[in-house]
């Protein structure tokens, strides 16, 4: 017989009164106990509370039927639904009784208000993470490196906004001890918002650079948004800068926790130096003396490998712990994601782009060729338009372009006409008009690579995530792939 203590642990405290106090709402109806919250109808919702959320384009409160069939054991509904009064378990239904009915004014209001409530009850200890970049590498390392030391939870991909954030906060457990939270934003107030939600004990900001101008209106803007997670952290905990960026910086002032630094090639609370680029990956001297491989290409990955090593310390695990689960990070998907096939090293950096992310890709190509010395092959760019940058978008586009030559790009290939001023800028920096290419779309891409590529190649491929460059980086992949297994085919029949 199970301890009625912990078969109230098992379902959780999501009662029907529980969540009306939590979220300001009203009781429509009782029933059972749930265990845990969702907002989508059409997975397993056994044991959960489904929160009606209503959106553009979709209305959860159109879906609560799949929602108790699917086993829910509590709504939390905006709107009068006739239906609500008698409730019942639909034939097939997981759960035998009637799910419990909260009415409130903003379910989208209600997810949060649950998962501050959840995050109350429990006893981990929260990091939480932005940053114009870098916030899913960071987040997926420094979750990697506490799940070696203790339970710990972290965001599902990049569950950063008004709803993936609750979501991730939904995973902690009696057992969990740590959670990596990443937060991101689109407009003003979202990660002032997220963060009281979340309460971080440790805040990472990565880097304060141009990314959805159009809802932050300036750098400035970015910088000040950003600066919500430091100023939300408690007296008690860290807050952990890129010493390196001036914006960053500048958020020591406005935080009342303790402030770490991390940087490159200067001293700091954390510090790498000697940082080199080569075949598998990047190696530096933390702390100018011991040395670390991170299998990923970039000093914007430096930076973040610095990081984590900075929040872990302060949770208490050991150095060679952190770094040994560094230096087994797999490539996370099309984010700098090498692909060699054919002969050629395409970069996939296709997951999404901004100016920052992409002078950092640059940076690793210009880096991974000067390690090489004498390596033959050509580095060729391929870039898509960087979406959301606002007013400032074509000087932006253009100072790309500038890059592009500064960093020792033998080729360039611009796809689609918002992405031609980078090709503009490169022009103007003096590239050979020979050497730069301007296409309508993915299949001229296409085309112009196919006639392009020979052996020895490294091919970056970046836009953001709307262009869909990912689809050039597979039908490449594909193509190579095959060329490569009919050139294996013709010598082993010439070698009989």
């Amino acid at each position: 017989m199970v301890a009625p203590m912990k078969q109230a642990a098992a379902r959780g405290w999501f009662t029907a009164r529980s969540v009306a106090k939590a979220v300001a709402g009203a009781v429509v109806q009782g029933g059972p106990t749930g265990s845990g919250v969702t907002t989508d109808s059409r997975g397993d919702c056994t044991g959960k509370v489904f929160v009606a959320l209503r959106g553009e384009r979709h209305d959860g409160h159109d879906h609560i039927g799949s929602a108790i069939a699917n086993g829910a054991v509590g709504l939390v509904v905006s709107r009068d639904l006739p239906e609500l009064s008698r409730l019942s378990p639909v034939r097939g239904s997981r759960s035998a009784r009637a799910p419990f009915v909260v009415r409130v004014d903003d379910t989208g209001m209600a997810l949060l208000d649950l998962a501050r409530e959840h995050r109350r009850r429990h006893r981990a200890r929260v990091v939480g993470i932005t940053g114009s970049c870098g916030k899913t590498s960071t987040k997926e390392w420094l979750g990697a490196v506490l799940s070696a030391a203790m339970p710990t939870v972290r965001s599902p991909g990049s569950y950063n906004n008004q709803v993936g954030v609750p979501l991730t906060l939904f995973q902690l457990g009696a057992e969990t001890r740590a959670a990596v939270v990443e937060i991101g934003t689109n407009a003003p107030g979202e990660i002032a918002q997220l963060t009281a939600v979340a309460r971080p004990d440790v805040g990472i900001v990565t880097c304060v650079a141009p990314a959805h101008l159009e809802g932050l209106g300036s750098l400035a803007g970015v910088a000040r948004e950003k600066a919500a997670l430091p100023a939300g952290l408690p007296a008690d905990g860290l807050c952990i800068l890129n010493g390196d960026d001036a914006a960053c910086r500048t958020m020591a002032e406005l935080t009342p926790a303790p402030v770490q630094c991390v940087r490159i090639n200067h001293e700091a609370d954390w510090f790498a130096t000697e940082v080199r680029f080569h075949a598998l990956g990047t190696t530096f001297l933390l702390q100018g003396e011991r040395p670390v491989t991170l299998p990923r290409l970039g000093s914007h990955n430096v930076y973040n490998a610095l990081a984590v090593i900075a929040a872990a310390h302060h949770l208490g695990v050991p150095e060679e712990l952190v770094l040994q689960q560094l230096a087994a990070v797999p490539s996370a998907a099309r984010r700098l994601e090498p692909k060699v096939v054919g002969g050629v090293t395409i970069f996939d950096d296709t997951y999404n782009m901004n100016p920052e992310s992409a002078r950092s890709a640059l940076q690793a190509l210009a880096g991974l060729r000067a390690g090489k010395g004498g390596r033959t092959g050509r580095s060729i760019a391929v870039f898509g338009a960087m979406l959301e940058l606002g007013k400032g978008s074509l000087a932006l586009h253009r100072r790309l372009g500038e890059q592009v030559v500064e960093s020792g790009q033998d080729r360039l290939i611009c796809v689609g006409e918002d992405a031609w001023p980078i090709a503009e800028g490169a022009l103007a920096a003096g590239m050979s008009a020979r050497a730069v290419d301007c296409v309508a779309d993915i299949g001229a891409a296409h085309a112009a690579l196919r006639s392009l590529l020979r052996t020895g190649d490294r091919v970056l491929c970046k836009a953001s995530r709307r262009v869909a460059l990912d689809r050039l980086v597979d039908r490449l992949v594909q193509d190579l792939a095959e060329e490569e297994r009919r050139a294996a085919c013709t010598e082993e029949v010439l070698g009989e």
